[in-house]
């Protein structure tokens, strides 16, 4: 196909098919993206096809990450930091001016499409500040980051009002610790599938690279080995088949890329090939689909410490009537706690604004985490490509060669 079959101006529905679409090899530049990538000097067609792509997922990731920042900040104004310490408040002022600079830095991905590296130092960076802020929100003590009510209760004996008073800043610290959680969970969610949807699009990209396959291949596993030291946690508290068979089957989905790992690994990748790519990606999608089915079934019909997960009244979720007794007395402790859990039918509001902010923040990071990785991975390939090229020059080479034949020898499965 032609640069002259393609549309002089990209659709929208053109962009969105571009950023979600796995094959970017498969990219047609508009004319006028054309005529503004030669005139910027970028004339090979696959570079070309990656600044269009580039583009593209900048320009989609700016709506939700944008829409995340402004949710961050209306979410912060109305909740207000009456509970907080001053350096928790300070803490979630830089991870809201995180999410600012995530949203500049694709701003900045659209505005210097034709040189895709301009901007990529400050989306790493922005995401890097994103992502760390809130581990460090978690790792301090609770009550550095939270205002705590240290009054003893009444008619605790003296000898055990210190272990007492331990006992609630843990319960208390708990429950806090619920909204750090969620702070993490976007970044911690899409980073792997992130990562694997980068190396991806560089194989499609360059199909004779063999650098993003083996990585693709090799981080297939990581993401279910890391949900399954959390599956242990929670279903010791759950014990629920549903939870179990939901996130091995939605955390397990990625095994496929390294079950059918000669499919990625190849030097050379013809059309029947690209074929056997999309029909591997339909099997991950429909497996993860399969497990986030059953996980939301779970979500919103096991009771966990006698409450569902999940409900659709507000006046009876637990994480609602926290934030009224902590807005009545400005301090959080643990008679709130007990008034909450009394009052209770549900942990979380399903429909509450936290819930559709973490569901637009983990499409966010999912969309920058992509893009930051095929710039890395893109890189990766590009280095070894020039270091293997450059070794070809040198009387090393037969030295290598050897040695790599050796291995290959040893390697091999016995005739």
């Amino acid at each position: 196909m032609t640069s002259t079959a393609a549309p002089a101006r990209v659709p929208p529905l053109v962009h969105l098919k571009r950023a979600l679409g796995w094959n970017i090899g498969r990219v047609v530049p508009s004319s006028r993206e054309l005529e503004a990538l030669v005139t910027a000097g970028v004339t090979d067609p696959a570079v070309q096809r990656y600044a269009a792509w580039r583009r593209s997922l900048m320009l989609v990731a700016f709506v939700p990450t944008t829409l995340a920042f402004l949710l961050g900040v209306l979410d912060a104004w109305d909740e207000g930091y009456d509970e907080y310490t001053t350096l928790g408040i300070g803490l979630d002022l830089l991870w809201i001016a995180a999410g600012a600079v995530l949203s500049f830095a694709c701003f900045a991905g659209m505005r210097s499409w034709t040189k895709p590296g301009a901007s990529a130092a400050l989306l790493r960076v922005g995401y890097l500040a994103a992502f760390l802020i809130p581990f460090v929100i978690a790792l301090l003590p609770i009550d550095a980051v939270y205002s705590l009510n240290e009054a003893p209760l009444p008619g605790v004996a003296s000898p055990h009002a210190e272990k007492i008073d331990a006992l609630e800043d843990i319960a208390v610290g708990f429950v806090l610790s619920g909204g750090t959680y969620l702070m993490l969970l976007p970044a911690v969610l899409s980073l792997i599938p992130g990562a694997m949807n980068g190396c991806l699009r560089v194989k499609a990209l360059m199909p004779a690279a063999q650098l993003p396959g083996w990585l693709l291949v090799c981080a297939a596993p990581a993401f279910l080995l890391f949900w399954l030291v959390t599956l242990v946690v929670v279903n010791n508290a759950a014990q629920s088949i549903l939870l179990v068979v939901g996130v091995l089957l939605w955390a397990g989905s990625p095994i496929w890329y390294a079950l059918r790992g000669t499919v990625f690994v190849q030097s050379r990748i013809s059309d029947a090939d690209a074929s056997k790519i999309g029909g591997v990606k339909r099997l991950v999608g429909l497996t993860a689909l399969s497990g986030i089915l059953m996980l939301g079934a779970f979500a919103m019909t096991k009771d966990v410490a006698g409450l569902t997960v999940f409900g659709f009244d507000d006046t009876t979720a637990m994480s609602t009537h926290v934030e009224e007794l902590a807005d009545l007395d400005d301090e959080i402790g643990i008679e709130d706690v007990r008034l909450a859990y009394d009052r209770s039918d549900s942990l979380l509001y399903a429909l509450d604004l936290s819930s559709f902010q973490l569901v637009i923040d983990f499409l966010a990071k999912l969309l920058l985490i992509t893009a930051i990785f095929a710039d890395l991975v893109l890189r990766a390939t590009v280095s070894g490509w020039r270091n293997d090229r450059s070794l070809r020059t040198r009387t090393a080479a037969a030295s290598y060669d050897a040695s790599a034949a050796a291995a290959d020898a040893s390697l091999s499965p016995p005739p």
